[in-house]
């Protein structure tokens, strides 16, 4: 039910797009790509793929869950895959704790690592878009744009006080008695006692700031190469602002991987540059989707071939 309504709200706000912008022009956009530059943020999407398998890698070996490398990888893959039909990005990464939990046994621990490994991500992202935001701020007209992202920057700063701050956090973790029961309050506990102890490993946070931060940047060049290869030679710092915005929108659990919200926020906030046209923005935004989707379908293959091991097992 959940699957059909998503991709029911993908259809419409697509088919919203192509009937404004028409038909032809963004289709012509797609036909008239660059494969330089399409090949060029493969490669640099799948680079940021591998930072981000080695950046959980690092946080399981925090919590004494020892997998080999590549084994981490495989798993990262097939997370990567599902997020792109699942609920949001919450579908991969249910598919990487199932997998963690199932080596390790210990549910909490295996949460924990998944949960501040996409935490650290939207953090970063939203941090990008601020400075970026601050620093050129004086292209906006309306300051709307600055005061959201000072606001999700906001909520982010109160979560990290909640995860890194004990006292505080069983100050509002008190009111979860009234709507959790205790069982499930006891596990909220775990999960949060986990995520709280890696306060304790310094040099693994240290760690995992810089790879995040390597993460996020070529994620975001993967946009601006996408781009390129249909023709948009815009400066740098407008995908900085506006890249974080839309990834953070559309991993909201409403649409099939983000379509449709993605390109229709591309379009919303490229708006604001003369040289972005919306059919041009359309194109830029749905290549990006298909340049993750390509080079995540490793992961739709491990799945496949896990699961011929077990029915022959």
């Amino acid at each position: 039910m959940i699957t059909s309504i998503k991709i029911l709200v993908s259809t419409i706000l697509i088919v919203l797009l192509f009937k404004k912008l028409g038909f032809n022009d963004i289709i012509k956009q797609f036909a008239s790509a660059n494969l330089k530059w399409l090949l060029a943020a493969m490669i640099v999407f799948s680079i940021s793929n591998l930072l981000g398998s080695f950046q959980w890698f690092l946080l399981l070996k925090s919590k004494d869950i020892h997998l080999p490398f590549l084994k981490v990888v495989s798993f990262y893959y097939v997370g990567l895959f599902f997020n792109n039909f699942l609920i949001g990005y919450i579908g991969g990464d249910a598919l990487r704790i199932y997998d963690i939990t199932k080596y390790s046994g210990d549910s909490s621990k295996a949460i924990s690592t998944v949960f501040f490994d996409r935490f650290m991500g939207f953090v970063l992202l939203t941090t990008f878009a601020l400075f970026a935001t601050l620093f050129w701020q004086n292209m906006f007209q309306s300051k709307t744009v600055l005061i959201a992202i000072l606001l999700i920057f906001l909520s982010w700063i109160l979560f990290f006080i909640i995860i890194f701050n004990e006292k505080f956090a069983q100050k509002v973790g008190s009111l979860s008695k009234y709507f959790l029961s205790t069982k499930i309050n006891g596990k909220v506990k775990k999960i949060y006692t986990s995520i709280n102890s890696f306060k304790d490993s310094k040099n693994t946070l240290i760690s995992i700031f810089f790879i995040s931060l390597c993460v996020q940047f070529l994620r975001i060049l993967v946009h601006y190469l996408t781009a390129l290869s249909v023709g948009l030679h815009g400066q740098l710092k407008y995908f900085f602002i506006f890249i974080p915005i839309i990834a953070l929108l559309a991993s909201l659990p409403i649409s099939i991987g983000g379509i449709g919200v993605r390109e229709g926020s591309g379009v919303a906030l490229f708006s604001n540059i003369p040289s972005f046209h919306p059919e041009i923005v359309v194109a830029m935004e749905f290549l990006a989707y298909l340049i993750g989707l390509i080079c995540a379908l490793p992961g739709g293959v491990l799945f496949m071939l896990r699961k011929e091991k077990i029915n022959r097992d």
